[in-house]
């Protein structure tokens, strides 16, 4: 990892770097109990992972402030771990000081097991550089920052935003309710494919959310939903939501019927907004 720096000067960052769309590998912290804990442990969560140099310096304690905010707004599906070298002592001390009760701190001071597995060991000063991670519920990393300059504060908002998009990925689980209704392995495939593809990077988020009550099969009044959002679907949207539908047909009437339905009240909400 190149281009850190801390107060200015380059600083060498060690270990397997991070990047996007890889399995986040697993990992044993220690807990504010000194009890061990696993990024497993939170296997059917999104989680974000907040890391800093030491509690005990002005950022990273408005980093912690800013996220314990953050996680009160969140709801219980996103988790946050704060993940630093100091002491598990220290850590609880400080949250026990501030009112921090809403992230989940934890600490590498062990082994450097963290800092090397997902590159964020500052080799100079034996601490963790800044840095956030989002990680999804399938465990793939969906966002990644390492701070350019240590003693500057991460965008949080851009954390926040990924955490909340990954958190309502339509195809979340969408891969086994397609097999269970009856598509082979490479219907599926075709079918993942062209929600990655098309919808998640074009639907808004608002409509995204409620994709999986759709293939469920839910009453969804999708009127309620749009209500006065206004966006006219692009011809290759409509086109990948047609694409979706026919590539039901083989299975049960009912869930092609469903994604049918679906793509119908969208479309023509919008074309009523025309």
């Amino acid at each position: 990892m190149t281009g850190i720096t801390f107060r200015g000067e380059p600083v060498t960052i060690t270990g397997h770097e991070t990047k996007t769309g890889q399995i986040a590998p697993d990992f044993t912290l220690t807990g504010a109990t000194l009890d061990p804990v696993k990024l497993s442990d939170f296997k059917d969560k999104v989680k974000i992972i907040s890391v800093f140099p030491s509690i005990d310096t002005g950022v990273c304690a408005l980093q912690t402030k800013r996220f314990n905010k953050e996680a009160a707004k969140l709801g219980d599906d996103i988790v946050i771990l704060c993940v630093s070298k100091d002491l598990p002592f220290a850590q609880s001390r400080f949250c026990g000081a501030e009112g921090i009760d809403r992230v989940i701190t934890l600490s590498d001071y062990k082994n450097n097991e963290f800092g090397e597995k997902y590159g964020f060991l500052l080799e100079e000063l034996g601490l963790l550089t800044r840095g956030v991670i989002v990680i999804d519920r399938d465990n793939v990393v969906q966002y990644v920052e390492y701070v350019k300059e240590v003693a500057e504060e991460p965008d949080y908002r851009k954390a926040i935003d990924e955490a909340k998009n990954a958190l309502h990925d339509s195809t979340a689980g969408l891969a086994s309710k397609l097999e269970n209704a009856g598509l082979t392995s490479e219907q599926t495939e075709q079918t993942i494919s062209i929600v990655r593809n098309h919808l998640e990077k074009r639907l808004p988020l608002f409509i995204r959310e409620h994709l999986p009550e759709i293939f469920e099969g839910k009453k969804l009044e999708l009127s309620d939903i749009l209500r006065n959002q206004a966006e006219v679907f692009t011809d290759e949207v409509k086109d990948a939501l047609s694409k979706l539908a026919d590539k039901t047909e083989e299975v049960s009437g009912k869930f092609s019927e469903k994604v049918e339905q679906a793509f119908v009240k969208i479309t023509e909400f919008f074309d009523n907004k025309r």
